[in-house]
């Protein structure tokens, strides 16, 4: 009986991380969406921006210089949802007990945050790990 609600309970919280684990990662990925979308929108803005003030013959390097340093922020938070959904899968796996083993740690050259062995970039600065 103990051995059926060990598992039955094993179960349950299988459940429950691994339904946490997907709605977060929908967030994440709803809201790079909205990021890739804002994206165009303002990419498309530089041209009327471009157009509009070359007819005039007005100056717009700074406004569309504005525009990229929008876009660059935009970019970096994709970015940073994408290590969240890395770091929700990995946490969901520790969690399980499901991980693999773990690697030797590596250090960020960029910015020395440890990292398990097996990641490919700094969960921080995203800089490649050797």
């Amino acid at each position: 009986m103990a051995s059926l609600k060990e598992s039955l309970s094993k179960g349950i919280t299988a459940i429950n991380v691994k339904t946490n684990s997907f709605m977060e990662e929908s967030k994440c990925k709803t809201y790079i969406s909205t990021l890739e979308k804002d994206i165009q929108t303002l990419k498309m803005n530089i041209g009327e921006i471009v157009y509009g003030k070359t007819i005039m013959g007005e100056s717009y390097e700074q406004d569309v210089l504005q525009i990229v340093q929008q876009i660059m922020g935009k970019y970096d938070e994709i970015e940073q949802q994408k290590r969240a959904i890395e770091q929700l899968a990995y946490e969901e796996k520790q969690i399980l007990g499901t991980a693999q083993t773990v690697g030797a740690v590596k250090f960020c050259p960029r910015c020395g945050t440890q990292s398990d062995g097996n990641y490919k970039f700094c969960s921080k600065c995203g800089t490649p790990l050797g």
